[in-house]
């Protein structure tokens, strides 16, 4: 099993589908349940760097490929553009329910498990 540290994921690139670089990789959330990470938030690009809005990635649709050494998610860049979007404060409430939004949003179940 590979194993990486958080902050080798922090400030990477998503690409999605067709090579769109989609955002940068600003936090990951764990399950503490699980102890998997269960979204990792992306800023979309902004016209003088970063736009300040998050928006939340079901970790069950990213994937890593080792030999570009990148993260990839299979969504096209409008449809990522569409996706819920959160400012700072948002993202660090549960009040606002993103991670179920994102996952409707996403089709992605949210209590996928992986095994060993």
């Amino acid at each position: 099993m590979p194993l990486t540290k958080s902050k080798d994921i922090l400030d990477q690139e998503l690409i999605g589908q067709g090579g769109a670089k989609l955002g940068h990789i600003r936090e990951t959330f764990v399950d503490l349940d699980t102890g998997r990470i269960a979204f990792v938030v992306v800023e979309a690009p902004g016209l003088l760097g970063g736009s300040g809005r998050y928006h939340p990635v079901p970790w069950s649709i990213v994937r890593y490929d080792p030999m570009a050494k990148t993260f990839h998610a299979d969504v096209e860049k409008d449809r990522f553009k569409g996706s819920p979007s959160y400012d700072r404060a948002q993202i660090g409430s549960a009040d606002y329910a993103w991670d179920e939004q994102s996952n409707r949003y996403f089709d992605a179940p949210s209590d996928v498990f992986v095994a060993p």
